[in-house]
């Protein structure tokens, strides 16, 4: 969002964001840290499932059966903590405060984070693809850096070797863990099943990462040339009309995130038993420490980013039309504007609108365009309706009393 503002604007009254913006938008970095940020995202997310997923059995309020197996066997309180309290009360603030909320050294942090991810060569394969759909497309890739010298070619091809190389182990090692029933869901007699769920959550969760890359690419488009192609035209349209984006935006963001749980849950690896002596049981007959750091869930976050997200951005990027022209689209994006619609998250819109003034964030137009500061006041329509909503609730509260 601070890609076109003008730099020297917000040089002296943000110096964390100014860093974090210099870092982010010279060169070809932002291509960098949206690969190395979103291999950070679900790696998190796995570790997460990992930490919080409750132990079978657990029951720890008393709960009736089924509300136990629905919010914590089912993962269900530990996925919308992480969306309300990890992702949308951020992300809604930041929407508005872009410049206070990146002011600060640990956004910095994350920035050098990502990129250094990204650097390690542990994701490059998805500039094959990249270079792959590229030629199918015809589009010379665009670059905002002078083309590579030698030494630093063959260091890019190197590890874009090893990328592949490690992808496909991991893919191998994600495979035998739902085949041989060792993932947290299902045992090995329903182990078909499993690859088969994983497989089309993948893809779903593929669709979703790509359809809002599609549909941005194509809102400048004619739209006699977008009414040519009817499937296409119709998911653009139920996207872009009325409220809908900004549901849509958030809709997504639960599917996805639930989605994202889900597949950790298939592919993380239970406890395998294995002595001193011996190393069967282990994925691979590999060693207890290997066996250990397959127990993460890394390599499956490895997949997950690649094939699961930044591959499916890439196919969106580079044929918009065609991803748009999936009917499957039409239904997922129904789904999404349900989930927003059940107000299931929005307790996140409470926590942003008292979250700013306590942190103190301001609009990027007090800094930008020399507006009057915000106090307390609402500064957007969600935070008059959620104030509006908190009186209704005084008063409700006080004549019960």
């Amino acid at each position: 969002g601070l890609q076109a503002v003008n730099k020297d604007a917000y040089s002296e009254s943000h110096p964390r964001s100014l860093k974090c913006t210099r870092l982010a938008h010279e060169g070809d970095n932002m291509e960098r840290y949206i690969v190395g940020r979103q291999f950070l995202v679900v790696l998190v997310l796995f570790l997460i499932n990992m930490i919080g997923s409750a132990l079978v059995g657990a029951d720890p309020f008393g709960l009736p059966k089924w509300m136990n197996d629905i919010f914590l066997q089912g993962g269900v309180a530990m996925v919308v903590t992480t969306i309300v309290i990890g992702q949308l009360t951020s992300q809604i603030n930041a929407a508005i405060c872009m410049l206070d909320f990146m002011n600060n050294y640990f956004v910095l942090l994350t920035t050098y984070v990502s990129l250094a991810i990204e650097w390690s060569g542990l994701l490059h394969t998805v500039y094959l693809v990249q270079y792959a759909f590229g030629k199918i497309s015809g589009e010379n890739l665009e670059s905002k850096e002078p083309p590579r010298s030698a030494m630093r070619n063959i260091f890019f091809w190197a590890r874009v070797l090893v990328s592949t190389a490690i992808l496909c182990f991991a893919l191998a090692v994600t495979f035998e863990t739902i085949l041989t029933g060792q993932g947290g869901v299902w045992g090995e007699d329903k182990a078909t099943s499993a690859m088969i769920v994983f497989l089309v959550v993948m893809c779903i969760v593929g669709i979703m990462e790509g359809i809002q890359i599609a549909a941005f690419c194509l809102i400048n488009l004619p739209e006699e040339e977008l009414r040519q192609h009817t499937i296409a035209y119709m998911n653009c349209k139920l996207i872009f009309a009325g409220q809908h984006l900004q549901a849509f935006l958030i809709g997504r963001q639960i599917f996805v995130t639930a989605l994202m749980f889900f597949v950790a849950k298939i592919t993380t690896i239970g406890e395998v038993e294995a002595n001193e002596d011996t190393i069967a049981g282990t994925i691979f007959g590999v060693s207890k420490e290997a066996q250990t750091f397959f127990n993460t869930g890394f390599l499956a976050a490895i997949v997950m980013t690649v094939i699961g997200s930044l591959a499916w951005r890439i196919v969106a990027s580079s044929f918009p039309l065609a991803f748009m022209s999936n009917p499957l689209i039409y239904l997922i994006v129904r789904i999404c504007l349900f989930l927003e619609g059940t107000g299931i998250c929005s307790s996140a819109w409470i926590l942003a609108r008292f979250a700013k003034p306590a942190i103190g964030y301001q609009p990027d137009e007090v800094y930008l365009d020399g507006a009057e500061e915000q106090g307390k006041e609402p500064i957007t329509l969600r935070d008059m309706n959620v104030d509006t909503t908190v009186t209704v609730v005084k008063y409700l509260y006080s004549f019960a009393l």
